[in-house]
Protein backbone atom coordinates (compact mmCIF):
# COMPACT_ATOMS: atom_id res chain seq x y z
CA UNK A 1 0.00 0.00 0.00
CA UNK A 2 2.54 2.37 1.02
CA UNK A 3 4.06 1.88 -2.53
CA UNK A 4 1.08 2.36 -4.14
CA UNK A 5 0.74 5.78 -1.93
CA UNK A 6 4.31 6.77 -2.71
CA UNK A 7 3.88 5.80 -6.89
CA UNK A 8 0.31 7.85 -7.11
CA UNK A 9 2.22 10.74 -4.79
CA UNK A 10 4.83 10.94 -7.42
CA UNK A 11 2.34 11.50 -10.15
CA UNK A 12 2.49 15.07 -11.07
CA UNK A 13 -1.06 17.29 -11.85
CA UNK A 14 -0.57 17.21 -15.48
CA UNK A 15 -0.31 13.66 -15.58
CA UNK A 16 -2.98 13.32 -13.40
CA UNK A 17 -5.39 15.40 -15.12
CA UNK A 18 -4.30 14.13 -18.91
CA UNK A 19 -5.48 10.30 -17.32
CA UNK A 20 -8.65 11.57 -16.43
CA UNK A 21 -8.90 13.37 -19.64
CA UNK A 22 -7.91 9.86 -21.54
CA UNK A 23 -10.78 8.32 -19.82
CA UNK A 24 -13.12 10.91 -20.43
CA UNK A 25 -12.97 10.43 -23.85
CA UNK A 26 -12.97 6.82 -23.68
CA UNK A 27 -16.61 7.28 -22.22
CA UNK A 28 -17.59 9.89 -24.38
CA UNK A 29 -16.33 8.25 -27.75
CA UNK A 30 -18.36 5.12 -26.41
CA UNK A 31 -21.32 7.32 -25.82
CA UNK A 32 -21.33 8.86 -28.97
CA UNK A 33 -21.05 5.28 -30.55
CA UNK A 34 -24.04 3.70 -29.31
CA UNK A 35 -26.27 7.16 -29.75
CA UNK A 36 -25.14 6.62 -33.62
CA UNK A 37 -26.46 3.25 -33.42
CA UNK A 38 -29.70 4.18 -32.14
CA UNK A 39 -30.10 6.82 -35.37
CA UNK A 40 -32.62 6.07 -37.75
CA UNK A 41 -30.50 5.54 -40.95
CA UNK A 42 -33.68 6.87 -43.11
CA UNK A 43 -34.25 9.79 -40.54
CA UNK A 44 -32.98 13.40 -39.92
CA UNK A 45 -29.43 12.83 -38.05
CA UNK A 46 -28.68 14.65 -34.73
CA UNK A 47 -26.56 17.51 -34.16
CA UNK A 48 -24.01 15.06 -32.53
CA UNK A 49 -23.56 12.83 -35.11
CA UNK A 50 -23.31 15.14 -38.03
CA UNK A 51 -20.02 16.74 -35.66
CA UNK A 52 -18.74 13.34 -35.57
CA UNK A 53 -19.29 12.20 -39.24
CA UNK A 54 -17.33 15.20 -40.12
CA UNK A 55 -14.45 15.15 -37.96
CA UNK A 56 -14.23 11.63 -38.97
CA UNK A 57 -14.60 11.97 -42.95
CA UNK A 58 -11.80 15.29 -42.40
CA UNK A 59 -9.65 12.88 -40.34
CA UNK A 60 -10.07 9.69 -42.69
CA UNK A 61 -9.59 11.78 -45.99
CA UNK A 62 -6.60 13.51 -44.75
CA UNK A 63 -4.67 9.77 -43.63
CA UNK A 64 -5.77 8.28 -46.75
CA UNK A 65 -4.37 10.96 -48.95
CA UNK A 66 -1.02 10.04 -47.41
CA UNK A 67 -1.09 6.15 -46.96
CA UNK A 68 -3.29 5.56 -49.97
CA UNK A 69 -5.65 3.08 -48.22
CA UNK A 70 -3.22 1.49 -45.99
CA UNK A 71 -3.08 3.36 -43.03
CA UNK A 72 -5.15 0.37 -40.93
CA UNK A 73 -5.02 1.16 -37.45
CA UNK A 74 -3.36 4.16 -37.66
CA UNK A 75 -6.48 6.40 -38.87
CA UNK A 76 -8.43 6.00 -35.70
CA UNK A 77 -5.17 6.38 -33.58
CA UNK A 78 -4.77 9.63 -35.18
CA UNK A 79 -8.20 10.85 -34.82
CA UNK A 80 -8.39 10.13 -31.12
CA UNK A 81 -5.13 11.80 -30.93
CA UNK A 82 -5.94 14.56 -32.22
CA UNK A 83 -9.10 15.04 -30.19
CA UNK A 84 -7.15 14.02 -26.90
CA UNK A 85 -4.37 16.85 -27.69
CA UNK A 86 -6.67 19.46 -28.27
CA UNK A 87 -8.89 18.43 -24.99
CA UNK A 88 -5.92 18.26 -22.71
CA UNK A 89 -4.96 21.63 -24.47
CA UNK A 90 -8.07 23.59 -23.70
CA UNK A 91 -9.06 21.81 -20.46
CA UNK A 92 -7.61 24.36 -18.48
CA UNK A 93 -9.87 27.31 -19.77
CA UNK A 94 -12.43 25.13 -17.82
CA UNK A 95 -11.04 23.50 -14.67
CA UNK A 96 -8.36 25.60 -12.20
CA UNK A 97 -5.40 22.81 -13.31
CA UNK A 98 -2.77 22.77 -15.62
CA UNK A 99 -2.74 22.18 -19.66
CA UNK A 100 -1.24 18.33 -18.94
CA UNK A 101 1.34 18.62 -22.19
CA UNK A 102 3.25 21.36 -19.97
CA UNK A 103 4.54 18.44 -18.31
CA UNK A 104 7.05 16.60 -20.63
CA UNK A 105 6.01 13.11 -19.47
CA UNK A 106 3.15 13.78 -21.45
CA UNK A 107 4.09 14.61 -24.80
CA UNK A 108 7.28 12.26 -23.79
CA UNK A 109 4.33 9.30 -24.03
CA UNK A 110 2.45 10.13 -26.85
CA UNK A 111 5.38 10.49 -28.95
CA UNK A 112 6.72 6.94 -28.05
CA UNK A 113 3.46 5.68 -29.14
CA UNK A 114 3.72 7.21 -32.05
CA UNK A 115 6.88 6.03 -33.08
CA UNK A 116 6.51 2.91 -32.26
CA UNK A 117 3.46 3.14 -35.20
CA UNK A 118 6.13 4.13 -37.30
CA UNK A 119 8.71 1.41 -36.82
CA UNK A 120 5.65 -1.44 -36.39
CA UNK A 121 4.57 0.30 -40.23
CA UNK A 122 8.02 0.48 -41.23
CA UNK A 123 8.73 -2.80 -40.83
CA UNK A 124 5.60 -4.54 -41.83
CA UNK A 125 5.54 -2.54 -45.38
CA UNK A 126 9.46 -2.67 -45.94
CA UNK A 127 11.09 -5.56 -43.87
CA UNK A 128 13.90 -5.51 -41.63
CA UNK A 129 16.58 -5.49 -44.43
CA UNK A 130 15.18 -2.38 -45.87
CA UNK A 131 15.33 -0.72 -42.12
CA UNK A 132 18.83 -1.63 -41.52
CA UNK A 133 19.71 -0.22 -44.87
CA UNK A 134 18.64 2.63 -44.35
CA UNK A 135 20.92 3.48 -42.07
CA UNK A 136 24.00 3.51 -44.27
CA UNK A 137 21.82 5.44 -47.12
CA UNK A 138 22.76 7.45 -49.16
CA UNK A 139 26.51 6.65 -47.87
CA UNK A 140 28.05 4.47 -44.95
CA UNK A 141 29.48 7.20 -43.54
CA UNK A 142 25.87 8.62 -42.69
CA UNK A 143 25.69 5.55 -39.99
CA UNK A 144 26.52 7.49 -36.82
CA UNK A 145 23.68 10.56 -38.19
CA UNK A 146 21.32 8.19 -39.00
CA UNK A 147 21.67 6.73 -35.25
CA UNK A 148 21.27 9.68 -33.73
CA UNK A 149 17.78 10.48 -36.04
CA UNK A 150 16.20 7.26 -34.03
CA UNK A 151 16.57 9.67 -30.96
CA UNK A 152 16.21 13.26 -32.41
CA UNK A 153 13.43 12.93 -34.25
CA UNK A 154 11.23 11.85 -31.33
CA UNK A 155 13.09 14.32 -28.87
CA UNK A 156 12.52 17.29 -31.00
CA UNK A 157 8.71 16.35 -31.70
CA UNK A 158 8.41 16.16 -28.04
CA UNK A 159 9.84 19.42 -27.25
CA UNK A 160 8.11 21.42 -30.14
CA UNK A 161 4.59 20.70 -28.34
CA UNK A 162 5.78 20.68 -24.70
CA UNK A 163 7.59 24.49 -25.35
CA UNK A 164 5.10 25.70 -27.43
CA UNK A 165 2.57 25.11 -24.65
CA UNK A 166 4.72 25.62 -21.78
CA UNK A 167 5.72 28.95 -23.08
CA UNK A 168 2.52 29.74 -23.92
CA UNK A 169 1.31 29.12 -20.38
CA UNK A 170 4.12 31.28 -19.20
CA UNK A 171 3.22 34.36 -21.51
CA UNK A 172 -0.18 34.07 -19.98
CA UNK A 173 0.78 34.39 -16.62
CA UNK A 174 3.60 37.40 -17.10
CA UNK A 175 -0.15 39.28 -19.18
CA UNK A 176 -2.34 38.21 -16.13
CA UNK A 177 0.22 39.64 -13.80
CA UNK A 178 0.24 42.51 -15.59
CA UNK A 179 -3.04 43.08 -15.76
CA UNK A 180 -3.98 43.01 -12.16
CA UNK A 181 -0.91 45.58 -11.64
CA UNK A 182 -2.63 48.04 -14.05
CA UNK A 183 -6.10 47.36 -12.71
CA UNK A 184 -5.06 48.11 -9.25
CA UNK A 185 -3.25 50.94 -10.25
CA UNK A 186 -6.75 52.28 -11.99
CA UNK A 187 -8.98 50.45 -9.80
CA UNK A 188 -10.78 54.07 -9.20
CA UNK A 189 -12.83 53.94 -12.05
CA UNK A 190 -14.87 51.38 -11.24
CA UNK A 191 -17.01 50.93 -7.76
CA UNK A 192 -15.16 50.06 -5.18
CA UNK A 193 -15.61 46.99 -2.67
CA UNK A 194 -15.81 47.95 1.04
CA UNK A 195 -11.57 46.64 1.13
CA UNK A 196 -11.03 48.75 -1.53
CA UNK A 197 -10.42 46.42 -4.30
CA UNK A 198 -12.50 46.93 -7.34
CA UNK A 199 -16.02 44.96 -8.13
CA UNK A 200 -14.75 44.70 -11.96
CA UNK A 201 -11.27 44.20 -13.72
CA UNK A 202 -12.17 46.58 -16.65
CA UNK A 203 -8.88 45.94 -17.63
CA UNK A 204 -8.58 42.39 -17.61
CA UNK A 205 -11.92 41.83 -19.10
CA UNK A 206 -10.94 43.62 -22.25
CA UNK A 207 -7.30 42.31 -22.90
CA UNK A 208 -7.76 39.08 -21.44
CA UNK A 209 -9.98 37.40 -24.04
CA UNK A 210 -8.27 38.15 -26.93
CA UNK A 211 -4.90 36.17 -25.33
CA UNK A 212 -6.85 33.21 -24.08
CA UNK A 213 -8.26 33.14 -27.54
CA UNK A 214 -4.55 32.90 -29.12
CA UNK A 215 -2.54 31.26 -26.36
CA UNK A 216 -5.22 28.46 -25.45
CA UNK A 217 -7.55 28.09 -27.96
CA UNK A 218 -5.59 28.75 -31.43
CA UNK A 219 -2.42 27.33 -30.24
CA UNK A 220 -3.84 24.20 -28.67
CA UNK A 221 -5.42 23.49 -31.55
CA UNK A 222 -2.29 23.95 -34.16
CA UNK A 223 -0.42 22.21 -31.59
CA UNK A 224 -2.64 18.89 -31.56
CA UNK A 225 -3.31 19.09 -35.39
CA UNK A 226 0.43 19.84 -36.01
CA UNK A 227 2.04 16.90 -33.58
CA UNK A 228 -0.93 14.24 -35.25
CA UNK A 229 -0.03 15.76 -38.86
CA UNK A 230 3.82 15.05 -38.13
CA UNK A 231 2.88 11.33 -36.74
CA UNK A 232 1.35 10.66 -40.03
CA UNK A 233 4.11 12.27 -41.94
CA UNK A 234 6.98 10.36 -40.06
CA UNK A 235 5.34 7.55 -40.83
CA UNK A 236 4.44 7.44 -44.44
CA UNK A 237 8.28 8.71 -44.87
CA UNK A 238 9.43 5.57 -43.74
CA UNK A 239 7.06 3.61 -45.91
CA UNK A 240 8.45 2.51 -49.67
CA UNK A 241 5.07 2.70 -51.36
CA UNK A 242 6.53 2.19 -54.40
CA UNK A 243 7.91 -1.34 -53.63
CA UNK A 244 4.19 -2.26 -51.73
CA UNK A 245 1.91 -1.05 -54.38
CA UNK A 246 2.62 -3.99 -56.60
CA UNK A 247 2.51 -6.39 -53.74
Amino acid sequence: MNIINHYFDALSQQVIVFVGVVIFLILFFIFAGNHIKKQDPVGRPSKLMILLETYYSMMSNLVDQMFKGRAGILKPYCTMLIALILVSNWISLFLPVDAPMTDYNVPLALVVISFTFKYVYEFKFNGVKEFLKGFVDPVPVMLPLNLMGLVADPLSMSMRIFGNLLSGSLIMMVFMSALGFVQNQIAHIGPMASDGTPYLNIVGALIAPPLHFYFDIFAGFIQAFVFTLLTLVFTSISMDFDNTSSE
